[in-house]
C-alpha cells in the first residue's frame, strides 16, 4: 500500500514539472515569435502606403454668410398724411407696374387738391365769360386757346391730387414686406411696400479688408439649402468699403427658380475664391503636433525621413505644400505614426 502511494506521488511531482517546462517553452516560443517580427521590420522595413507630390491645380473654397435680398428692389412710398383706408396685397403677391397696392382716405382738403379745384373752377368761368366776348369779335382765338389750356393743366393737377391717395407699385414683382396696415397714418413719404424681382436674388456678404482679396467678379458660388446645391456667381465687388461699418458689401447673384431663396434669410455660400498651382499632397499626409505641421517621406535609400512644411489651400482631399517639399517626393499616407527617422520603409500597395 506505501508502494502505490509513493508512486502517485512520484507520477504527480513529474505531471507538475513537466506541465512547467512545457509553459517556459511556450513562453519562450512567444518572446522568440515577438522578437522575430521586430526583426523581420529591421530587415525588411516598417510597413506604409505612399503616393508621390505632385503639382496639382487646387480652388481654394471659401465659406461666408450674408443675407438674401430681391433683385431689383423698389419700395412703394406715401404721398399724403391721411390714414390708410385699404391695404389691397400682402407679402407674397404678385404686383404689375402701377398697381393699386393701397389707398387713403381722400378728405379733398390738401392743399394741392385745393388750388388745383379752385384754378379749375376759375379758369371754366373766365373761358365761358371770354368765349361770349369772343362772338362778338372782341376777343382773340389766342386767348381762348391758353384758358382752355390752362383748364387742363388744372385737371390733370386735380387728378394728381386725387391719384396721391393711391399707393402704386413702382414696378413689377413680387410683394417681399408690407409696413403698415388700414388705419396707420404712414406720413408723408413713408415706406409702406417692398417690391422686388425674386427670379433672381442677391446674397449680400459683409466682407473684411483681409477678405476682399479672395474675390473675383464671376466666381462661382455655391449655396446647399435642404439637401439641395444651388448656383450663383459673385456679381459685385466694390471699390471701397463702407465708411461706418468698415466693411465690402459683396454681392453674389442667383438664379432662384422654384423662389426658394427668400429675402432675409441669412445662409452661408462657398466661393470658388481663387486658383493656385503647387506641390500637393492628400490631406491625411499631414502630422500636426506641437505647433508644427510635417510630412513624412521615403528617401532614396528607402528610409523614413520627416520634413517640416509650409501648408497652403486645402480641399477636402488635398493641400498645397509651400514650402519644405518639391514634386516627385515620396510620401507616407499611411503607416507614418510609427516612424522614427531613419527607419527603413517597406512600402505596401
Amino acid at each position: 500500500m506505501k508502494t502505490i502511494t509513493k508512486s502517485i506521488i512520484t507520477i504527480s511531482a513529474l505531471s507538475l514539472l513537466l506541465a512547467g517546462c512545457g509553459d517556459a517553452k511556450k513562453d519562450a516560443k512567444s518572446e522568440k515569435k515577438v522578437s522575430t517580427i521586430e526583426e523581420i521590420q529591421k530587415v525588411n522595413g516598417k510597413p506604409a502606403r505612399v503616393v508621390k507630390a505632385a503639382t496639382v491645380k487646387l480652388t481654394d473654397v471659401r465659406a461666408f454668410s450674408g443675407t438674401i435680398e430681391g433683385s431689383q428692389q423698389t419700395t412703394a412710398t406715401a404721398k399724403l398724411g391721411d390714414p390708410i383706408a385699404k391695404i389691397n396685397v400682402r407679402v407674397g403677391s404678385k404686383v404689375k407696374k402701377d398697381q393699386v397696392l393701397a389707398e387713403f382716405v381722400f378728405t379733398g382738403d390738401n392743399t394741392a387738391y385745393q388750388q388745383a379745384k379752385a384754378a379749375m373752377e376759375l379758369n371754366e368761368k373766365t373761358l365761358a365769360r371770354t368765349k361770349e366776348v369772343q362772338a362778338k369779335g372782341g376777343v382773340s382765338q389766342s386767348t381762348v386757346d391758353q384758358l382752355e389750356t390752362q383748364i387742363s393743366v388744372a385737371k390733370m393737377q386735380l387728378e394728381a391730387a386725387r391719384r396721391a391717395t393711391l399707393v402704386l407699385a413702382p414696378s413689377s414683382g413680387t410683394i417681399t414686406e408690407v409696413k403698415h396696415k388700414a388705419g396707420e397714418v404712414p406720413g408723408v413719404g413713408g415706406a409702406m411696400f417692398t417690391i422686388a424681382n425674386l427670379d433672381k436674388v442677391i446674397l449680400k456678404l459683409n466682407v473684411t479688408s483681409s477678405e476682399i482679396g479672395f474675390f473675383k467678379k464671376g466666381a462661382k458660388a455655391t449655396i446647399e439649402l435642404n439637401g439641395e446645391k444651388l448656383q450663383g456667381e459673385v456679381s459685385l465687388i466694390p471699390l471701397a468699403a463702407n465708411p461706418i461699418t468698415r466693411f465690402f458689401p459683396v454681392e453674389v447673384t442667383f438664379k432662384n427658380k422654384g423662389q426658394k431663396l427668400l429675402p432675409g434669410m441669412y445662409l452661408t455660400t462657398k466661393i470658388d475664391a481663387r486658383e493656385v498651382t503647387g506641390v500637393t499632397v492628400p490631406v491625411e499626409a499631414i502630422v500636426y503636433s506641437n505647433g508644427v505641421n510635417s510630412v513624412w517621406t521615403v528617401d532614396s535609400e528607402g528610409k523614413a525621413k520627416r520634413k517640416i512644411v509650409q501648408l497652403g489651400v486645402q480641399t477636402k482631399t488635398d493641400i498645397q505644400i509651400k514650402d519644405g517639399l518639391s514634386e516627385g517626393d515620396v510620401v507616407m499616407v499611411e503607416g507614418q505614426n510609427r516612424m522614427n527617422d531613419g527607419d527603413k520603409v517597406l512600402i505596401v500597395e
